[in-house]
């Protein structure tokens, strides 16, 4: 499900290819006004070699489709400014061995937005006056994706994975510090190690965003309850990072793996309202991270059915109160107003039309959009995903959206809204 939080971006600050999480913030803004042209690029990428050889190859390709469909309203000088961060990107040899499933890159006036994607997507090049969100928005409804928090006494770290078919996938190391960077918190830069004076710690955020802070003094005791003191002290820190720079960016469902006694500790301090109530009980100093998705799937799984069958139910009991509607029509106008609270929309489906964003009237059968656009060598597309474009409206207006199967859904026209009350 998608994050709710209200987010008013006027333009892509800083670096020219900041790498982002997917979330529903993240549609928000690039939903936001940005100025013409705004060209999006998607394409499916590989994790390995030899897979990955053809990746880059592919991404120029697109980016010489952008680059033809520029030139034919924009100068040269221009053409080469807008798609700097494009180019830049395609000169990362790093970053190309670094790749999932998908890429995302999204930009306007020089600079972009980058995501890396757990699932792979078409290959697609559009030039318009808008992003073309629809398949993040895709991802950010879907219940299948989840955090993992490997949690010793003494390191800490957190990845990202997502279940295809019931089968877990591999996990994706989640940076902890400055996006792109280190992926670990260490004990280390939380306590004093060097004098293992009891309770003495370095604390807060500070500037540099981990351990850089005041130096707090106190307490004594014997050598194993100053331990116990400060390993509190680092389970506290880390509840605290992975709160700010994971959970509240992504809202995805946290497992924690840890062993019994360090689980007990943080889930008893910990703030976080996403750590799940079950764990799994294992001491990772012993286990191999392409083990981690084994034991997680499951117990994700049990957590993922039981919010899918809430949320069914909270829809049975709004539509019975007469504040819920499973009327594709009805439910756009909601949309377009900002009266939805929750949208269920029915996963993998595609419903062609076009729809009016400012009255949310909806025209089955659309027409080709009039823009400048190729996706590789293919015709770019003759019209939108009409479930998709309400869910893009839910969210705009911080609705909630949760994708699930046909078989799950309780309506037949692939969506499902419960409405604000009035």
């Amino acid at each position: 499900m998608v994050l709710n939080r209200s987010v008013t971006p006027r333009q892509f600050p800083g670096n020219p290819h900041a790498i982002r999480p997917v979330s529903a913030e993240a549609v928000r803004e690039l939903l936001g006004e940005h100025p013409a042209p705004c060209m999006s690029l998607l394409l499916p990428t590989h994790r390995k070699v030899p897979g990955n050889i053809v990746d880059r190859p592919a991404y120029r390709h697109l980016v010489e489709a952008l680059e033809m469909a520029l030139s034919a309203a924009h100068p040269r000088g221009e053409v080469e400014r807008l798609l700097e961060p494009f180019h830049a990107l395609g000169d990362d040899v790093r970053f190309w061995e670094h790749t999932r499933d998908g890429l995302a890159v999204f930009a306007a006036a020089g600079a972009a937005r980058v995501f890396l994607l757990p699932v792979p997507v078409k290959p697609l090049a559009l030039v318009t006056r808008r992003f073309h969100v629809l398949p993040l928005v895709r991802l950010v409804a879907g219940s299948d994706r989840y955090n993992v928090l490997v949690l010793t006494g003494r390191t800490a770290r957190v990845y990202e994975g997502c279940l295809r078919e019931g089968a877990a996938e591999a996990l994706d190391p989640v940076p902890l510090h400055d996006p792109g960077g280190r992926a670990e918190i260490d004990r280390d830069e939380t306590v004093d190690a060097e004098t293992w004076q009891p309770h003495r710690v370095r604390r807060g955020m500070g500037p540099s965003g981990l351990g850089a802070g005041r130096v707090v003094h106190g307490g004594t005791g014997s050598k194993h309850d100053d331990v116990d003191a400060d390993t509190e002290i680092f389970l506290r820190h880390v509840d605290e990072v992975v709160l700010e720079r994971v959970s509240r960016l992504t809202n995805l469902p946290l497992v924690l793996v840890a062993s019994p006694r360090i689980a007990a500790v943080f889930r008893g301090l910990s703030k976080n309202s996403l750590l799940l109530g079950d764990f799994v009980p294992r001491d990772v100093h012993l286990l191999p991270v392409d083990d981690l998705p084994a034991l997680v799937a499951p117990l994700f799984a049990r957590t993922r059915d039981a919010l899918v069958e809430r949320e069914l139910q909270r829809f049975a009991a709004a539509r019975d109160r007469g504040l819920g509607a499973g009327d594709l029509s009805d439910v756009a106008r909601a949309a377009a107003a900002g009266q939805v609270s929750l949208l269920l929309v029915e996963t993998d489906r595609f419903e062609p039309g076009r729809l009016d964003r400012a009255t949310g009237a909806i025209e089955p059968d659309g027409e080709m959009p009039v823009d400048l656009s190729r996706s590789g060598d293919t015709p770019a597309l003759r019209t939108e995903d009409l479930l998709a474009a309400v869910a893009e409206m839910v969210i705009r207006h911080g609705g909630d959206v949760l994708s699930l199967e046909k078989l799950r859904m309780p309506t037949e026209s692939g969506v499902a809204a419960i409405y604000r009350y009035a």
